[in-house]
């Protein structure tokens, strides 16, 4: 599996594949919508946007329910072959599950892919708190514990690449905003194995994150454990869950070289 920090170079665009995606991102970000709503919205014709509307239901991509259009559970067979492509998904899952169900809180997984973070698999344990991610949400990589580990396995002109095409967007105050501040802390994270999101994201939510390092370099990755900053404090914030999940992290890594 590749992944890349910035866009594929030469070849040509195709102008109606784009406005479909367009439209499919659209259709997800406002949970369904009609005809003229999305016309208005992405500023094209009612009449481009029902011809490419018809041929996605047609294709099955989009389902039609009265004049409302949304997302098809298409995409979820297309979700579930893309993550079998991952191949420490089947060892990295049980471990976010042992994770959650040892610490009570949020286990997660995350992979890179376009210069953002792919969460693909999630687990809650018994004191967990509900969390604004999901399987398959993308994230900006340099907020979020999970994504400065896998950042950290970069090198700095790929980092670069990536802020370049991102940017470094400010989610809380606590938020790393400038590279200055993003590359000291990827120092950090490359000499502990261990890094931090400290409301950096959302505002009362901890998380600590631990870089998998593939044994054939096909993919970076990272597992992380999260909840809210009554808990996730002191002690148990900077030794115990960091060992936790350094610990999963090697199983990880060792399990996968015999894949």
């Amino acid at each position: 599996m590749t992944n890349s920090g910035e866009p594929n170079g030469g070849g040509r665009r195709v102008k109606a594949v784009q406005t479909t995606s367009q439209i499919l991102e659209s259709l997800r970000e406002r949970d369904g919508a009609g005809v003229t709503e999305l016309a208005n919205h992405l500023e094209m014709s009612k009449a481009t946007v029902h011809s490419h509307l018809a041929t996605l239901v047609d294709n099955e991509f989009v389902v039609k329910r009265g004049e409302e259009y949304n997302i098809s559970l298409r995409f979820v067979d297309f979700g579930e072959y893309a993550k079998t492509n991952v191949d420490i998904y089947e060892i990295t899952k049980q471990e976010v599950n042992r994770l959650a169900k040892e610490t009570g809180e949020v286990a997660q997984f995350m992979v890179e892919e376009h210069g953002r973070g792919v969460y693909l698999h999630k687990a809650s344990g018994e004191n967990a708190i509900q969390t604004a991610s999901y399987t398959g949400n993308r994230k900006d990589l340099h907020c979020t514990a999970l994504g400065k580990a896998i950042l950290s396995q970069f090198s700095e002109e790929r980092v670069n690449a990536i802020v370049d095409r991102r940017g470094l967007p400010q989610r809380t105050s606590k938020t790393v905003s400038t590279r200055e501040e993003l590359f000291e802390e990827l120092a950090m994270i490359r000499e502990r194995k261990v890094s931090y999101d400290d409301e950096e994201i959302l505002t009362g939510l901890r998380c600590v994150a631990a870089p998998i390092e593939h044994p054939k370099g096909n993919i970076q990755g990272a597992i992380s454990i999260s909840g809210p900053t009554s808990r996730l404090k002191g002690e148990r914030f900077r030794e115990e869950l960091p060992e936790i999940v350094r610990g999963a992290a090697n199983v990880i890594e060792v399990n996968a070289t015999h894949v």
